[in-house]
């Protein structure tokens, strides 16, 4: 969790040389921009730093001075009317007019700049994600703001409530549910099996190595239920580490106020009910499996080395799903769905984005379920039949 909340700092440090996430500049900001920033959600995760021509005139006189705020991840926003003595709203407001009185020469010189240092891609990145999350909407809610008649066209203009929380949380889930659906699935992956790894290893491997499992066949407990019992107790432990992993998530999350370009796990994740439930029954499932996985492991191989190299081999899978799932662009196609253990990090993945289906998740369970059961069953009749 510490890992997932630096990342973005780190980043940010490495790239511009600052721990803190600078603001934006805004030179002349409108007083229908200010407007839009206390009402928008996505708009209000960048923090502003307003500045007048004058104040802005004296940071542009020290040519030096202004590309080292540059590199340091200075992001500029400035507001050009074309006219010193008419303010942006108003050029704008005009030029509705004009077309409201159908003359088709009208033109507006009202432009928005935005600066910042093209050699850092952390800049670039920030200064894209502030064009398109905020600039571009802006620019989209100027003819409903200062239309005027042209905005009407025969009806009237309609206002929303200035806060709605509904409004606001639904915002923040759409933004912050992708991020985590690309996330989550593969951390939620590799702890599962890395604590299931560790365990198996320890309680059946580790105790036979030791002679320790010899002693346990040999008390009138039948193998099976010592087999079963050990079985229970990884799937409990780790079932509960993935849950209490997943609420810090969730925590860590709502911390998280930054929301740049860079962030793993951006402000606002959220789950209903029956998406947390999904996902919640997805993990004794997937740890089951992992743990029939690694006892057959263990069962056909006796040196701890063999092993222990043999049960590390599948993080390199889930870590290579990760970075998979972290850089794909497309949704996953039906053969996936029966591919087992991958299938569960597209079930986590496509819940976060309330894109699953019913039949996903009883074919996923199922396969998985079914498959774990099969696997230590016949793992269980060969170490019987020794």
């Amino acid at each position: 969790m510490v890992a997932l909340n630096i990342f973005p700092i780190l980043i940010n440090y490495m790239s511009t040389g600052t721990i803190n996430k600078k603001p934006v500049t805004v030179v002349g900001a409108p007083e229908s921009f200010r407007t839009y920033v206390e009402e928008t959600v996505d708009a209000r995760v960048f923090t502003y730093d307003y500045k007048t021509y004058q104040e802005y005139g004296k940071i542009m006189s020290d040519k030096e001075s202004y590309r080292k705020l540059l590199k340091k991840g200075m992001l500029v926003c400035y507001f050009y009317s074309g006219d010193p003595k008419i303010g942006f709203d108003e050029e704008i407001s005009n030029y509705y007019k004009e077309v409201s009185a159908e003359n088709t020469d009208a033109f507006s010189r009202a432009t928005v700049y935005v600066a910042y240092d093209g050699n850092s891609l952390t800049s670039e990145a920030r200064a894209e994600q502030f064009k398109e999350g905020v600039l571009k909407d802006y620019q989209a809610s100027l003819i409903d703001k200062l239309g005027g008649d042209y905005s009407i066209v025969g009806s009237s203009l309609f206002q929303t409530d200035g806060f709605n929380p509904v409004t606001d949380f639904v915002g923040y889930r759409v933004t912050a549910n992708t991020a985590a659906s690309r996330v989550v699935p593969g951390v939620l992956m590799i702890m599962m099996y890395y604590c299931v790894y560790s365990l198996v290893s320890d309680m059946f491997a580790s105790e036979r190595d030791r002679g320790f499992m010899a002693k346990l066949i040999m008390t009138p407990v039948s193998r099976r239920k010592i087999y079963a019992g050990k079985i229970l107790a990884i799937n409990v432990i780790v079932t509960c580490s993935t849950v209490i992993t997943m609420l810090l998530m969730f925590f860590s999350s709502w911390i998280n106020r930054s929301n740049d370009a860079m962030s793993l796990l951006p402000f606002g994740m959220l789950l209903t009910p029956s998406e947390l439930l999904i996902i919640l029954g997805s993990i004794p499932v997937t740890v089951l499996l992992m743990t029939a996985v690694c006892i057959s492991a263990v069962f056909q191989l006796r040196r701890m080395q063999d092993i222990t190299v043999n049960l590390q081999l599948p993080l390199i899978y889930f870590l290579a799903d990760f970075f998979i799932q972290m850089f794909r662009g497309t949704r996953p196609i039906t053969i996936e769905y029966f591919v087992p253990l991958h299938n569960t990090m597209e079930l986590i993945a496509e819940t976060f984005k309330a894109q699953n289906k019913a039949w996903h998740v009883i074919v996923i369970y199922l396969l998985n379920l079914v498959l774990a059961l099969v696997v230590l069953s016949r793992t269980f009749r060969k170490e019987e039949n020794k």
